[in-house]
């Protein structure tokens, strides 16, 4: 196989033009990846991304485009609720893919994902990848070398503001003017579109979890985006208790409110019998955390910068949405050395369930035990 890689980009709403496109358009991405194809069910958007970007073919559905062009991986960049159909459409072509957050809606799509992904024998990455940014291994690290003690609780948050205030949706035309009524269907909203950061990051330092409780609510039974209304699907707050397997309890709050300006967005808090770890700076761009203190057994104070991801170099750190391309990347290098990719779908499955089941456990007020694990850092 050759090291540059061919790429169709399925979805070119906000996070592709915002991101994505951007960062695949820089020259050290285009020795790595090169964007055959773009596909979008709205046609106008399609052409005008591909004309902008100088991708040689657009589409308005994965169908069509994996049946005249021949990638070697698919970026699925849709909505949520799309995402389990158009990746299990690519593994059925054989394709490598990378699945935006959150991976499918429910588990038994991201069951029947993986087991597609391993008839075929092809990769898949999941976002967003945490284990690429150092930080999380260091934390993690910290927690299983006892400078904690026993971690008993941990917080988290993760404030939501509405993607119809996403400034590049002010805009006019169609790479401009996109539309934002997907995240307020179901399927969709601030669990698995934001708290999926926060899930992804606390299991990632503290394992799998193995019960789920939660409450809801829904504030704001309309929105207005331009001219119109959207009726609101899903609730907009949520307040998710999580039982980690090792012993940890941990609250997670995913709502579409005001966030506050003690606590950065997306931070995780452990509380250990002899310790305490404290997320102090997230990078806004990307979520991952720049800078964590540790006061206890020991006393330390770590701080990083988007530049100790190894993708993120000149413009790749100033362009937004720079965990996405890291993410993209890992999986190419993935394909090219045969390894598995760090974003995986296995975190990304049981991330899935825990929202699932959070939302059960809202609806019927009983706690929901989980089923699926995985192992950190693998």
């Amino acid at each position: 196989m050759s090291t540059i890689l061919r790429a169709g980009l399925v979805g070119c709403g906000s996070l592709s033009q915002r991101g994505i496109l951007p960062h695949l358009n820089e020259p050290d991405a285009r020795e790595r990846i090169h964007l055959a194809a773009v596909v979008d069910v709205v046609e106008e958007r399609a052409r005008l991304t591909a004309l902008r970007y100088g991708v040689p073919a657009w589409f308005t559905d994965i169908d069509a485009m994996l049946a005249a062009t021949d990638p070697d991986m698919v970026l699925v960049i849709t909505p949520i609720a799309q995402h389990f159909e158009q990746a299990m459409k690519a593994i059925a072509a054989g394709k490598h893919v990378y699945v935006q957050k959150a991976m499918t809606v429910t588990l038994d799509e991201a069951d029947a994902l993986l087991a597609a992904r391993d008839r075929a024998g092809v990769k898949l990455a999941a976002a967003p990848g945490y284990e690429l940014f150092p930080a999380t291994a260091q934390m993690r690290e910290i927690v299983a070398g006892g400078a904690l003690g026993a971690v008993g609780v941990a917080y988290t948050y993760t404030m939501g503001f509405g993607h119809e205030h996403e400034p590049i949706r002010a805009g006019e035309g169609a790479l401009a003017a996109i539309d934002p009524g997907w995240y307020y269907r179901p399927g969709a909203g601030p669990l698995p579109d934001v708290s999926v950061y926060a899930l992804q990051l606390a299991t990632s330092v503290l394992g799998p979890v193995c019960r789920v409780t939660a409450l809801a609510n829904r504030l704001m039974p309309l929105r207005a985006w331009r001219d119109r209304q959207i009726h609101i699907e899903i609730e907009d707050n949520n307040l998710v208790l999580l039982e980690f397997a090792c012993g940890t309890l941990a609250t997670v709050i995913g709502a579409d409110v005001r966030g506050g300006s003690r606590a950065p967005w997306g931070a995780l808090d452990l509380y250990g019998t002899h310790g305490v770890l404290e997320v102090t700076d997230v990078d806004p761009a990307s979520g991952y955390p720049l800078q964590f203190s540790v006061r206890g057994r020991e006393h330390r104070d770590v701080s990083l910068t988007l530049a100790h991801q190894p993708y993120l170099r000149h413009e790749h750190l100033v362009i937004e949405e720079p965990h996405v391309y890291a993410d993209i990347m890992d999986l190419a290098d993935a394909i090219v050395a045969d390894r598995p990719p760090r974003a995986s779908g296995e975190q990304a499955r049981h991330v899935v369930e825990i929202i699932e089941a959070a939302r059960v456990a809202a609806r019927t007020g009983q706690t929901q035990e989980l089923r699926s694990t995985f192992v950190p850092g693998a």
